[in-house]
């Protein structure tokens, strides 16, 4: 039986909740789509529990899965609209996040215990366990599950609710939307960062806060230890040399985002100064008459009113660049964390009862008595001692355990950056082929006079033939796509796109002379 026995919470932002999760969530399949989710060997899904499975109701009762008459994606749609959200554009490569996600559980065995408690579970695809019953326990877990979601979020906010005993662990899904209020109006709006923090440093921080409140007030209930952070586990979903990269690119983002964040600060204290200075003048100005006093009080309005602005600016860009450094400091200690092999040891909490004498000293045989009760002592002692050397007994052998699969690991992903290096390799030799066709087409006259020609062209919204096969003149067939400029294109990236084309215009075409010759 496995020892570590700690709740679990994972939650997840959603942009979007289509009909396939609702289905899923709330078992509306029919046996054809169970067998097919069942072909997949992660999936476990009981045909004869299914039945056990229920939804705490927005009356915080039990009741049967599914038994509402609205989706779980229409409710959900309904709330938002309650609530005046509107996505992004549909073609917009960003989108708000609508919904958060969240999955609940524990320990497989003691979760187990609360749904089934002695009852005889067979685990395996395909068994019967239709003699299973639900037992009490595991509804009243998901019943303060569901208080300690409405106490935090609001119980108009929490769309759906559902437990699943069907599956290898139960477990609970949760589809809550994070309500705020907006700062001028005050009125209620759907908001992300009301709930989950404005950056992933402030994510971080709520997010051992929730483990930390969902175990005082529901696990330790029953029996179920606080849960992990992210930072202070594995990350299963991906390698550790994956984990490491992503984190370090994470953290070369925060980075540039400060010293992006430092720049227009500086910029806005060189304007501030200058209008300062502007202010010097017309003060000036006025003092030997070079301007009437009208003008001076135009003029002075204008460029303390600037000065206000810059100095609002300031204070955000300030604030920004205080949560943006925070962020970086907790990323570099993650990533540094993560390259360490070895972790350190848990702080035990070992309950005991102290030794204590409790037969009172006889008459006669003082002596006998002294000695046997210090052989009783010795013997709480030797126990309470022998329980805490298993306990980090225990912890030694799993940091053993957890340095050889990093071993393993690291040889891998060594085979693997091998494999990538070679690759790499090829294509820099490819990249090195092309740039020197590129710069023996601009070292000839003619063919550098084209290129800027077609490269002017396109920048200025000329219509130009663009044909990547010789014989002049742009076909409707040509494989080289021009689309203009992008709407979110930036000027000069959109000349060098348009350098770029130019350029592989006049290869491919004399390319295509060669081989007619």
């Amino acid at each position: 039986m496995n020892t570590d026995i700690k709740q679990a919470m994972h939650v997840e932002a959603g942009k979007s909740f289509g009909t396939a999760e609702a289905n899923e969530n709330e078992r509306h399949w029919n046996d054809d789509k169970i067998d097919r989710k069942n072909q997949d060997p992660t999936n476990h899904y009981d045909k004869t529990r299914m039945k056990l499975n229920f939804e705490i109701g927005p009356d915080g009762k039990v009741h049967p899965l599914g038994y509402q008459e609205k989706s779980l994606e229409v409710r959900l749609q309904e709330r938002l609209t309650e609530l005046g959200w509107k996505p992004f554009k549909p073609d917009s490569k960003i989108q708000p996040n609508c919904c958060a996600k969240f999955i609940f559980g524990g320990n497989h065995d003691r979760t187990l215990e609360m749904a089934f408690g002695t009852q005889t579970v067979n685990l395996e695809k395909g068994a019967d366990n239709s003699h299973l019953q639900r037992c009490p326990e595991i509804e009243q877990w998901a019943k303060d599950v569901y208080d300690w979601c409405a106490k935090r979020y609001g119980q108009e906010n929490i769309i759906g609710f559902q437990v699943h005993l069907d599956e290898s662990s139960p477990h609970i899904h949760a589809l809550i939307v994070p309500v705020g209020q907006r700062a001028k109006s005050g009125r209620e709006c759907v908001m992300w960062s009301a709930k989950f923090g404005k950056s992933r440093y402030e994510y971080g921080h709520i997010l051992r806060e929730m483990h930390t409140s969902l175990y005082e007030e529901v696990g330790s209930k029953y029996g179920l230890e606080r849960g992990d952070s992210i930072e202070g586990r594995n990350v299963s979903h991906l390698s550790k040399r994956d984990y490491i990269r992503k984190l370090s690119k994470d953290a070369k983002q925060a980075e540039k985002a400060v010293k992006g964040l430092q720049t227009m600060i500086r910029k806005l204290e060189r304007e501030m100064l200058a209008d300062r200075n502007r202010l010097k003048e017309i003060d000036e100005a006025l003092a030997s008459g070079k301007i009437t006093l009208d003008r001076y009080e135009e003029q002075k309005a204008d460029i303390q009113k600037l000065i206000t602005e810059y100095q609002e600016k300031l204070e955000d860009k300030s604030n920004k660049l205080h949560a943006k450094e925070h962020e970086l400091e907790q990323l570099t200690k993650d990533a540094a964390k993560a390259r360490s092999v070895i972790q350190p040891f848990r702080n035990h909490k070992v309950d005991f009862t102290p030794p204590q004498i409790t037969e009172k000293v006889p008459l006669f045989g003082t002596d006998k008595w002294i000695e046997r009760q210090n052989r009783l002592i010795a013997k709480q002692f030797t126990e309470i001692v022998r329980k805490v050397e298993s306990l980090y007994r225990n912890d030694a052998a799993r940091q053993v355990e957890a340095t050889q699969r990093n071993v393993l690991a690291d040889y891998g992903e060594l085979y693997q950056l091998r494999k990538e290096v070679k690759t790499l390799i090829e294509n820099n030799d490819g990249l090195k082929s092309t740039l020197e066709t590129m710069l023996d087409q601009l070292a000839n006259p003619s063919l550098r006079s084209k290129i800027f020609a077609i490269a002017d062209a396109l920048a200025g919204g000329t219509p130009a033939a663009i044909s990547s096969g010789g014989g002049g003149g742009g076909n409707s067939d040509s494989d080289l796509r021009w689309d203009g400029r992008r709407p979110d294109e930036e000027e000069e990236a959109y000349r060098k796109r348009c350098l770029k084309t130019a350029i592989i215009v006049v290869m491919r075409s004399s390319k295509s002379r060669g081989r007619n010759r």
